[in-house]
């Protein structure tokens, strides 16, 4: 069965937690993206998420680190901040289909961790509340290692998604997909607000023409000259391991200096033929 929704975007916590410092109409070109992904996903008939997503010192830190967690928890909850301006929800899991990836990983020469309990924050919430507010369908989370090194390669998250793509498509359920954080920022750290925008144009170009090589060619030194935060576009380089040589639109693009991020959305519709709402 193919997959049946994918797309992605950026996480910035400044989206809901202090969203009216942001220019307006960069605000609303990207809300207006993220609904075009809500619609999207509720045309798609996917019956359950699979959350490509990054970890920030919630679950794991310096005791236990894994380049890849797979949440096989019957349900999970979130934001754990409390001034992130999104509604506390309890999001039903996937433990069969979690253990279905885990599997068919181990048996691809990857070992993720797993975990029962996982806590979500703006990472994994923010792009949730925009497009499944409801909290409707079941997820499966995989957080990636973005923080300390060494972090998994491109080369490494891109064998990763393929092999989840391959999952989803023999599974027999409607699975989408949704990848999470980026692009350039330095959350915290010495070049905080800067943006480097022909670095998060040239990564949205590759994403859109499927560029599988130029994708899986990013070093850790390219995400790095980009900021910290950049090492969360992983979870995008997977996203397109896992829809091969799908090609994604480019929904929007806004470098938005008062949340301190290049924010990003890309989506899947058209190469997955899922017909636009105000088409149908």
């Amino acid at each position: 069965m193919p997959i049946h929704f994918a797309g992605a975007g950026s996480h910035a916590p400044g989206m809901k937690a202090w969203t009216e410092a942001a220019d307006v109409t960069q605000k609303d070109n990207l809300f207006n993206g993220y609904a075009r992904l809500r619609a999207e996903l509720a045309a798609s008939g996917a019956d359950i998420l699979v959350v490509l997503t990054s970890e920030h010192w919630v679950n794991f830190f310096l005791d236990h680190i894994s380049a890849f967690c797979i949440g096989r928890g019957t349900s999970f909850q979130g934001p754990v901040e409390p001034w992130l301006r999104v509604p506390q929800v309890k999001i039903q899991g996937d433990e069969a289909f979690a253990d279905s990836l885990i599997t068919a990983l181990y048996d691809n020469d990857f070992e993720p961790s797993f975990s029962q309990e996982m806590a979500l924050d703006h990472g994994t919430m923010v792009p949730l509340h925009f497009i499944d507010p409801e909290a409707r369908l079941p997820i499966v989370p995989i957080m990636f290692n973005t923080l300390a090194a060494p972090q998994p390669s491109a080369k490494r998250a891109l064998e990763f998604g393929r092999i989840l793509g391959e999952v989803a498509r023999r599974s027999g359920r409607r699975v989408g997909f949704i990848a999470t954080g980026g692009l350039s920022h330095d959350p915290g750290e010495r070049g905080h607000g800067r943006i480097d925008q022909d670095f998060d144009r040239r990564f949205l170009e590759r994403m859109a023409d499927a560029d599988l090589t130029g994708l899986a060619s990013y070093t850790s030194a390219d995400f790095a000259a980009a900021g910290a935060g950049a090492f969360e576009l992983l979870a995008w380089v997977a996203l397109a391991g896992a829809l091969g040589e799908r090609r994604p639109d480019i929904v929007a693009y806004e470098a938005v200096p008062p949340w301190a991020t290049g924010v990003g959305l890309v989506s899947y519709a058209k190469s997955l033929g899922i017909t636009p709402p105000a088409a149908a």
